[in-house]
């Protein structure tokens, strides 16, 4: 069988509902949430995953968890470096109160889409190594994963990511980005 990574953003939290900012800060899934996890785990059956990990936080442990419990798949320590980005002090506002100006102004107080990507290709690089020859499903974040997203297609694409998508990453192309943006150990 061939190494296969997926991403999937967690479940929809009552922050998310709301359009507040959750960046870092722990905020559970709501019941529709744990609902769209355990659609993810059905529309997965029969695709062969085995492993479902998950970034440290709670909604995305609890996803990855309630996906695991669909497929009869294992799931594994925390992945540090797939947490969502860090939004600083416009975390826990709701984005439609924010002002462009006010958003322009904090940006240098944000975490860095660079930075992101200095973490999280290097991680689901050594996934893909760490369990070659399987299929591995990790549960993500919303900013993080469209920072990958974005980075793999080479453009900035116009919309967000849904909770509960998933995205397909091509392994090929993940190691071409990760030399592309000097990622790669010598």
């Amino acid at each position: 069988m061939d190494t296969a990574l997926v991403l999937i953003r967690h479940g929809l939290t009552d922050w998310n509902l709301a359009g507040r900012l959750q960046g870092r800060t722990d905020i559970p899934l709501n019941d529709t949430g744990r609902e769209q996890a355990r659609g993810v785990g059905r529309e997965l059956v029969g695709q062969g995953f085995s492993l479902i990990l998950a970034s440290p936080l709670g909604r995305a442990q609890e996803t990855a968890a309630l996906i695991a419990e669909e497929l009869n798949a294992e799931t594994g320590q925390p992945v540090p470096d797939l947490i969502e980005r860090g939004f600083g002090p416009l975390e826990g506002r709701i984005m439609a109160e924010v002002s462009e100006e006010e958003s322009a102004s904090l940006q240098s107080q944000l975490e860095p889409i660079d930075d992101i990507l200095r973490r999280a290709i290097p991680a689901l690089i050594d996934l893909s190594v760490e369990h070659a020859g399987k299929k591995v499903a990790v549960v993500s974040h919303g900013a993080t994963m469209r920072a990958i997203r974005d980075a793999l297609a080479g453009t900035k694409l116009p919309r967000g990511v849904e909770n509960g998508e998933i995205i397909q990453i091509n392994i090929q192309r993940l190691n071409e980005l990760a030399e592309e943006l000097d990622l790669v150990s010598c």
